[in-house]
């Protein structure tokens, strides 16, 4: 990187200026109650930005491992700063530049590559799915542990990609009230197809045309969160020729993490990147802003249409469910009253509200592989509160919470964990919530 190029778009900048140091962000941070040192928190971080960005301080290993290590880019600073100061796209920037700096370790390289080409990843998925079959078992999966996250608890792959289980058009049962676009991502793909087939179902009952277009590829969002925005710009670049389009009502994501991709991410990364000098036409924005404003998360879309819903037929066996907040979804988009009402909706259902159920689950993608021991801490809380409800399910709208807390629920409560929309098409379904 040249001496002189700015490090950052001055928009992105600016927000160093905007910080009161009020420590407001400091109680809202999963890592600082932690660890409580000032580096961790996202005032200290703030200062650190604001001396390397006017030159005083360089992008060393040190601060390298305070960007990565002491930061989950949850969001929650975001959230309470009363100044406004977007902290997230302020260390996601410098993580970019100190990958530039430094370069990114060659295992998480290689992961990075994998996501970013559809083909690498079906085989890779192909290939995952195989070695579980020939190496599962309580002797060898109990033993080994990624980081925090425990392989025993890891969900097992999809028999086929979710893409295959279906064509890319899925008719409206009954009349047609509108069309979308289901952009699935890797999780439902790969691991959680239940999920998508739970979208599919609850969608055409409630008379929407669902298209689902082949050749989807990774959001990218774990790719330039981590600094490879280079390699990122390939998920990006798919994404935008799939799914910018006119020609639909909503773009529909069942994962809180795509979805924040989508809508939030990609209009100010390809932004910064054209203020900054990058190859990044007007087009490529103008298509991302399109995309952004068609974006819909499941529980938000079937909020807003729930007249559409079939009806549900009342059932005397009871469940009680309790939600955790996806970060990417509360405070990525800040979605949060529409699937607790269509939970509370549901009959059999009892809602019951955890405490701080806000809070992140200390997943963060491989941060609970990278720095584990941090990770645990925060996971550990989130656990308790989770087991204080007495709750027989845990719904959440994002795969990654769901794998990073169901991995570490205790086994022996048979605590359930679920996207709403896997709830609602049951009820629909005329299941028995209890039993399924």
């Amino acid at each position: 990187m040249e001496k002189d190029k700015p490090l950052l778009s001055e928009s992105t900048n600016e927000h160093v200026y905007h910080c009161a140091k009020c420590g407001l962000c400091l109680d809202a941070c999963p890592v600082y109650k932690e660890l409580l040192v000032e580096s961790a928190g996202p005032r200290g971080k703030v200062q650190l930005a604001r001396h390397i960005i006017e030159g005083n301080h360089d992008i060393t290993k040190n601060m390298c491992d305070i960007l990565f290590s002491q930061c989950l880019l949850c969001g929650s600073c975001v959230a309470v700063c009363p100044s406004g100061v977007k902290q997230t796209e302020l260390y996601s920037g410098l993580r970019w530049r100190a990958a530039e700096r430094h370069g990114i370790p060659f295992a998480k390289k290689l992961f990075f590559q994998v996501l970013s080409r559809k083909w690498v990843m079906s085989t890779s998925a192909w290939f995952g799915k195989w070695a579980r079959k020939i190496f599962s078992g309580p002797w060898i999966e109990s033993k080994i542990k990624a980081g925090n996250l425990p392989i025993d608890g890891v969900p097992p792959f999809n028999d086929k990609p979710f893409n295959d289980e279906f064509p890319e058009i899925i008719e409206a049962v009954g009349n047609k009230r509108a069309r979308v676009l289901y952009f699935h991502g890797c999780a439902t793909n790969y691991v959680f197809g239940d999920i998508g087939k739970s979208v599919v179902s609850v969608l055409t009952r409630m008379g929407v045309e669902v298209i689902i277009p082949k050749g989807q590829s990774c959001c990218g969002l774990p790719i330039f969160l981590s600094g490879d925005r280079k390699t990122a710009m390939r998920c990006i670049e798919d994404a935008l020729t799939l799914f910018a389009r006119e020609d639909c009502d909503a773009v529909i994501v069942d994962c809180a993490t795509c979805g924040s991709a989508l809508r939030k991410e990609y209009p100010h990364i390809l932004k910064e990147l054209h203020d900054l000098g990058e190859d990044i036409s007007e087009k490529l924005i103008t298509k991302a802003e399109l995309l952004s404003s068609k974006i819909r998360d499941i529980s938000e879309y079937i909020y807003e249409h729930r007249d559409w819903l079939p009806e549900m037929k009342d059932t005397d066996t009871r469940i009680r469910v309790t939600y955790h907040d996806p970060c990417h979804l509360v405070k990525g988009q800040e979605i949060e009253l529409q699937p607790r009402e269509l939970l509370k909706a549901i009959p059999g259902v009892d809602f019951v509200e955890m405490e701080a159920a806000g809070t992140c689950c200390g997943g963060g993608g491989e941060f609970q592989i990278e720095h584990g021991d941090t990770s645990a801490l925060i996971t550990n809380r989130k656990i308790k509160r989770i087991h204080d409800t007495g709750a027989d399910v845990l719904a959440t709208g994002c795969p990654g919470c769901n794998m990073t807390i169901g991995a570490h629920l205790d086994k022996k409560r048979g605590i359930k964990v679920l996207h709403p929309v896997q709830i609602l098409k049951m009820a629909l379904d005329g299941a028995n919530l209890r039993t399924s």
